[in-house]
């Protein structure tokens, strides 16, 4: 399987999977510092409980949908 996705694969594939690579990694950076700043700035612990129970919310409902 893998030589078949080599095969098809050329060299101007890997310009365009490191960028895409790059943009998603600053977007979820972004997110991050952006929930940092907004998302109870004055206490760190509970600006991190609320992401995370933020994201399983979240995970909840996708899995729901589904």
């Amino acid at each position: 399987m893998l030589e078949r996705i080599l095969k098809k694969t050329s060299l101007i594939d890997v310009p365009i999977v490191l960028i895409a690579a790059i943009a998603i990694v600053a977007i979820w950076r972004g997110t991050w510092n952006l929930m940092d700043v907004y998302l109870i700035p004055q206490n760190f612990v509970y600006s991190q409980i609320a992401s995370i129970m933020f994201g399983v919310l979240i995970l909840i409902i996708i899995s729901w949908v589904k």
